[in-house]
C-alpha cells in the first residue's frame, strides 16, 4: 500500500528530489529505496553528521533523512519502504509536518532501557538516557545571540503533529555563505528555513521554542536509526546529528536478552 509521494528539493543540493512512502510487512523497519541501491535506516548506516544526517550502503548514498524519519518516529511508523530520486529528501517547508501528515497513525513499541547511557560532546553538549516507564525527552539549545538565547522544549509521546512536527530548520544569516562556500544550503530559502537575524527572524515563528523544538525533531529522526526508541528520560543539552548518532550507535550494540 502506498501512502503518498511527496516531491520537492534538496535544501543542501538544491536539486529536485522526490519520495515515495509505502507499507512494509510487520518487522521490515524503514528502508530507503535508492537509484543506486537499498539502505536500511540504521545507525551502522550513517556516513556523515555536517548539518545533515546522510546514509550510505555500498554506492548508495542519501542525505536528510532525519525530518521523515522524526515523523516515522512521532507517528509510530515502524515498517516503511520509502522510494527516492535524487541524492537527498526533500526538504518540504523545513519541517517534518509535510511527512507526518501522510503518515498513518501507528503505535511505536519502545523497549525497556537495561542501563542509562551518555553521549558528550563539545561545548558542554552531551545526551543522557536513564530508563523510564516512558519516553520523555527534553532538548536545550544555547547561542549568543539576542534572540536566541537559551531555548528549551519538552515531547512526552503526544500531540507530536501539533507540537513538534511543524517546527523548521533553521540557520544565522552569517552562516549563509559559509554554508553555501562549503557547497551546503543551495536549495535553502524563506520558504524551507527560518533566517535568525541580529534583530529578527525571517520568517515569523511558528513557536516562541521553535529553535529547540527542531533540535527536538531532529533527535527523534536521528535516535530511530537505533531501530527503536527506548523508554527512557531522555536529556539533551546542545545535541547535533553527530551526538544523536553517537547515541542512537550505542542503543543499536545493546544487548537485550
Amino acid at each position: 500500500m502506498t501512502y503518498a509521494t511527496l516531491s520537492g528539493i534538496g535544501i543542501h543540493t538544491g536539486q529536485p528530489c522526490s519520495a515515495t512512502l509505502s507499507a512494509l510487512p510487520p518487522g521490515s523497519g524503514i528502508l530507503f529505496e535508492t537509484p543506486e541501491g537499498l539502505i536500511p535506516a540504521r545507525a551502522e548506516n550513517v556516513v556523515e553528521t555536517l548539518r545533515c544526517t546522510v546514509l550510505g550502503c555500498g554506492a548508495a548514498r542519501l542525505s536528510t533523512v532525519e525530518h521523515l524519519l522524526s515523523a516515522c518516529a512521532g507517528r509510530g511508523v515502524c515498517d516503511l519502504k520509502v522510494s527516492v530520486s535524487g541524492p537527498e529528501l526533500p526538504i518540504l517547508d523545513g519541517s517534518a509536518a509535510g511527512w507526518a501528515a501522510v503518515l498513518p497513525q501507528g503505535e511505536l513499541t519502545l523497549r525497556e532501557l537495561p542501563q542509562p547511557l551518555i553521549v558528550t560532546g563539545r561545548g558542554g553538549a552531551f545526551i543522557a538516557c536513564y530508563p523510564a516507564e516512558k519516553l520523555t525527552v527534553t532538548c536545550a539549545i544555547a547561542f549568543e545571540h539576542p534572540l536566541v538565547g537559551t531555548q528549551l522544549a519538552r515531547w512526552d509521546g503526544k500531540d507530536y503533529l501539533e507540537q513538534i512536527a511543524p517546527a523548521r530548520t533553521f540557520g544565522f544569516i552569517e552562516e549563509v555563505q559559509k554554508l553555501l562556500d562549503a557547497g551546503l544550503a543551495k536549495g535553502g530559502s524563506l520558504e524551507n528555513a527560518v533566517i535568525v537575524h541580529p534583530n529578527r527572524y525571517e520568517p515569523a515563528l511558528r513557536f516562541d521554542n521553535e529553535l529547540a523544538r527542531h533540535k527536538l525533531l531532529d533527535l527523534l529522526g536521528d535516535l530511530l536509526l537505533a531501530g527503536f526508541l527506548p523508554k527512557a528520560d531522555i536529556i539533551a543539552m546542545k545535541p547535533s546529528h553527530g551526538l544523536n548518532c553517537q547515541l542512537a550507535s550505542l542503543l543499536s550494540r545493546i544487548d537485550f536478552e
